[in-house]
């Protein structure tokens, strides 16, 4: 579906008059939410990798994406890149780590040296919010699903047991979407004995 499909479906079903670029707001917030939340593996291995310089006595960095798109964050040390695990507090015996504070990654302990990509973090693609200009476009989540952006808008901005009913159908086709995109083969094994 194109973004002016899913925006005409809402309004086609909701019993509010709201404006398209309300629709549109609600539409992104949904999407991102949904590539967020699902972690499938078809989501994982479409990942991004942002390459950030250390620069000596810096302890934090900009954040190429909201924390909740990360995946992964390594650090060049001896020529190799090794994982570097969150730790959200102050912890001296586990060194090195990495932590996110106010749109930033902090690396822990603060490098000693300017190392050009010491840092690689690996993380979810970021999609820009839809805007009136994208209606002949997709949407950017999976077009086989679009209608779970479309009862994930319903279902916000309904009351009742039309909320309810939304929230059933969107709950029914996030989880066949899960089990589609969950990235595992299905198959049958027929035991011969």
């Amino acid at each position: 579906m194109k973004v002016s499909d899913v925006i005409e479906e809402i309004i086609e079903k909701s019993p509010h008059t709201l404006s398209p670029a309300s629709i549109l707001r609600k539409i992104t917030q949904v999407r991102d939410r949904l590539l967020r939340n699902l972690g499938s593996a078809q989501q994982q291995s479409e990942t991004v990798c942002t390459a950030i310089d250390l620069v000596k006595d810096q302890p934090a960095y900009t954040l190429p994406c909201p924390q909740s798109a990360v995946t992964e964050v390594t650090m060049l040390r001896d020529d190799v890149y090794v994982r570097l695990p969150l730790r959200q507090f102050h912890n001296a015996s586990i060194k090195p780590y990495h932590y996110f504070q106010a749109g930033q990654i902090g690396i822990v302990p603060t490098p000693d040296t300017d190392v050009a990509y010491g840092i690689k973090v690996f993380h979810a693609p970021v999609l820009y919010p839809l805007r009136l200009d994208d209606m002949d476009k997709d949407t950017g989540f999976d077009p086989d699903y679009d209608m779970l952006l479309v009862y994930g808008v319903l279902r916000e901005i309904t009351n009742g047991s039309e909320s309810e009913e939304y929230n059933n159908k969107y709950i029914q086709l996030y989880m066949e979407y899960q089990t589609a995109s969950n990235g595992q083969e299905r198959y049958v094994v027929e035991e011969r004995w």
